[in-house]
C-alpha cells in the first residue's frame, strides 16, 4: 500500500507539471506556438492525465477504507 502512494504522489507531481506547463504556454513566442503546435496535444495529455491522477486517487481512499 506504501508503494501505491507513492506511485500516486509521483503522478500527481507529474500532473501538477504539466499544469504549470500549459499555463506557461501563453508566456512563448505566438511564432514558436504556431511553430510546435502543440496546444491542443498538451490540453488532451492534461486532460487524461488528470482523469487517469483522480482514478489513482479514488482507487487508493476506497482500499485505505474499506481494506
Amino acid at each position: 500500500m506504501k508503494e501505491f502512494l507513492f506511485f500516486n504522489i509521483i503522478i500527481s507531481f507529474l500532473n501538477i507539471f504539466l499544469i504549470i506547463y500549459a499555463y506557461s504556454l501563453n508566456f512563448f513566442p505566438k511564432n514558436w506556438r504556431r511553430k510546435v503546435n502543440q496546444d491542443t496535444l498538451v490540453g488532451l495529455v492534461l486532460i487524461f492525465s488528470t482523469m487517469f491522477t483522480g482514478l489513482i486517487w479514488v482507487i487508493y481512499f476506497y482500499y485505505k477504507i474499506f481494506f
